[in-house]
């Protein structure tokens, strides 16, 4: 929108860990011959975790619902396999010397799924629903904070200029967003018209949804850029880790997302290297355990900061990601120029947390085990996903840690629609939840006291008039260096408050069926999320199994 070790020592021995694992090529995994060269047509079978709430880009927040919006919509500005921001609907820019008007000028050949050209007056729309309280555009709204609605406007049906309240130094990055059609998202229900329908001017058309079950999209013949090789794309929803690793090895589907736990025991088998790709590598995301700081037990930071000392990450990456893992400190990875690598990392220190609830008045007044304060036991509750076997894991491997502290953890397993509405509603007390974390480090929507629900994404509600101060500084620094220490400081201030309990960085491991050709990684941004990306994938035509289907 939208992480670091406790010593170089760590760091290099985690690094020199998931190195030693690597595996060396087999013969089924070599590159495709030299001569061959992409052809058009072919099925592509993805996976989804979980169903996609709604197909209105702007109402989205799940990982899941960009996966699938990615085929059906163009953005304003493209993000390349570099990060670097490159022409997308606009075919270029311009910014004002104060940093406050940007002027898009659209390419005139950009078409919708319906034939109706991309216009400036759609972008105008599109900005003014984001900002708009009641579109319920959460995932966005921050990104345009200070948007000038009176002064942004269409100066001809190709140009736009925008222009905000102030100069904010990633804002350019925030274009990074599909433009919604006026004609027909302006028409009905906003909020609620559009779940089951896109129209948008990407390669790809809606054909069909099943809720709960699959997306099919098909290739548009009337595409404006460069047509992708493949012809349809089927999105099939399969919540079980384990159901869809066995489709995976039966070829049902193409790719899926797997755990540590199959990569390590299950990488090498011979089926699996004949059938399957396996892509490992770090994104921009960290795994955390949000803490609702609104709860009467998790209110204050020396509590918080007590549990997360009670937590075995060192033993976390070795046991359940083996090795392929490394500890974060707060909201930045290590990779990104605003991580502050002088902030420590939690130290596991089981006995000083015990000791630090105990000063707070928690005592083991009636000898079971679990800590209590006015005859209440000291029990949080964590919900965690039907289906997700990491995060199970993860959750009981804290109720572990927990356990001897005097702290009670009652794991409690929810399907997707009522996790996802208790989360983004604040309604719950802990979790395991990883965030993808945009391109520019700004953690203003998770963090600062104005994003509470249903405003923003700080559904931990924390607050913190430093941490504020220090995020609204961040956002109009201009100066690299500057903005640099402004961010070193506000990961200190955030790391010291633990609203959340950051644990790991996970490689991400990535199984992709060896059928298809030129899959890419890119840095910091892995197999999806850049342009061209998957739709520069392709399929020879004597492998296109899913065609039949």
């Amino acid at each position: 929108m939208k992480t670091p070790i406790a010593t170089l020592l760590l760091f290099t021995a985690l690094v020199a860990s998931a190195c030693s694992r690597e595996r060396a090529p087999t013969p089924e995994q070599a590159a495709p011959a030299a001569e061959e060269q992409p052809v058009e047509g072919g099925t592509l079978v993805r996976r989804l975790e979980s169903d996609v709430a709604t197909l209105n880009f702007a109402l989205t927040t799940t990982d899941y619902e960009k996966q699938v919006l990615s085929y059906l919509h163009d953005a304003l500005i493209e993000l390349d396999s570099e990060m670097n921001l490159v022409p997308g609907l606009a075919g270029r820019w311009e910014i004002s010397d104060d940093g406050k008007a940007y002027t898009f000028h659209l390419n005139p050949a950009a078409r919708y799924s319906d034939g109706r050209p991309v216009t400036a007056g759609d972008v105008v729309f599109t900005l003014r629903k984001i900002v708009d309280p009641s579109s319920g555009s959460t995932q966005f709204s921050a990104m345009f904070e200070g948007l000038r609605s009176d002064q942004t406007v269409a100066l001809d049906p190709q140009t736009v200029r925008v222009v905000f309240d102030e100069a904010h130094a990633a804002r350019l990055y925030a274009f990074n967003i599909p433009v919604l059609p006026e004609h027909v998202y302006g028409k009905g229900n906003f909020r609620t018209d559009f779940n089951d329908q896109a129209v948008g001017s990407g390669p790809y058309r809606l054909a069909r949804r099943e809720a709960g079950k699959e997306i099919v999209l098909e290739r548009r013949d009337d595409y404006w850029r460069t047509q992708p090789w493949i012809h349809r794309i089927v999105f099939k929803v399969i919540a079980e880790d384990a159901v869809a690793w066995n489709a995976m090895k039966r070829g049902d589907i193409d790719e899926m997302l797997i755990s540590s736990d199959r990569w390590l025991y299950e990488g090498d088998d011979p089926q699996v290297r004949r059938v399957m790709e396996i892509h490992r590598y770090y994104d921009l995301a960290y795994n955390f355990i949000p803490w609702n700081n609104r709860d009467p037990l998790l209110s204050d930071k020396r509590v918080r900061t007590a549990l997360s000392m009670a937590i075995d990450r060192s033993s976390m990456i070795t046991d359940l990601y083996h090795g392929t893992a490394r500890i974060i400190t707060g909201p930045f990875t290590p990779d990104q120029w605003a991580y502050n690598p002088q902030v420590p990392a939690i130290r596991y220190d089981p006995q000083q947390a015990r000791a630090t609830l105990e000063s707070l008045g928690w005592r083991d007044t009636d000898g079971d085990g679990t800590l209590d304060r006015d005859k209440k036991p000291f029990e949080i509750e964590m919900l965690i996903r039907m289906g997700n076997a990491t995060a199970e894991k993860l959750a009981q491997i804290l109720q572990d840690n927990l356990k001897p502290v005097g702290v009670r953890l009652k794991i409690r397993k929810v399907d997707d629609a009522t996790f996802w509405d208790r989360i983004i509603s604040g309604d719950f007390q802990a979790s395991s939840l990883t965030w993808s974390l945009d391109l520019d480090p700004d953690p203003y929507s998770y963090f600062h006291s104005s994003q509470f629900p249903p405003n923003g994404q700080n559904f931990v509600f924390y607050a913190s008039s430093e941490a504020d101060r220090l995020m609204i500084a961040g956002r109009q620094e201009l100066d690299l260096a500057a903005r640099r220490d402004i961010y070193h400081r506000l990961h200190a201030v955030l790391a010291g408050d633990q609203p959340y309990a950051w644990i790991v960085q996970v490689s991400r491991k990535w199984a992709v069926n060896k059928r298809l050709r030129n899959v890419r990684e890119a840095k910091g941004l892995g197999l999806f999320s850049w342009y061209p990306g998957p739709r520069d994938w392709w399929i020879p035509p004597g492998q296109r199994h899913h065609d039949r289907r």
